[in-house]
Formats: C-alpha cells, sequence, structure tokens
C-alpha cells in the first residue's frame, strides 16, 4: 500500500504517490501512519505525531 505506484496508461489519474509520501514526511518527524482495514466500510488510516517543546520564552515568565 505504500510503494509508489505508476500507472503504465496514458490517462491522467493520480500518480499513486500519496501514502508513499504522506509515510516518509511522518516518519521524518519521528511519527506512524498505520492503516487499519474495516471490513465492508473501507479503512482507517492513523497518524501520530509526538509533541514538539514549546520554545523558551525569551527574557522574563510571561504567564
Amino acid at each position: 500500500m505504500f510503494i509508489p505506484f505508476t500507472p503504465n496508461n496514458d490517462r491522467k489519474a493520480g500518480l499513486g504517490l500519496g501514502l508513499s509520501i504522506a509515510r516518509q514526511t511522518i516518519e521524518a518527524d519521528y511519527g506512524t501512519l498505520t492503516v487499519r482495514d474495516v471490513p465492508a466500510s473501507g479503512c482507517v488510516i492513523t497518524i501520530s505525531l509526538p509533541p514538539r517543546a514549546l520554545p523558551q520564552a525569551v527574557g522574563k515568565d510571561r504567564r
């Protein structure tokens, strides 16, 4: 499912790169992309990304 697909016909359909690129981008940020089959309905795609640390405030405490 995550292997890039390129159609070998002349139709102007999609290139099949969406999930492959999405997975690479998410994993580069230390996240995960999972796909779960839902019989008779399709699938559920879950993206999990780790929280990023907030930048430290410069100067005084800004509460």
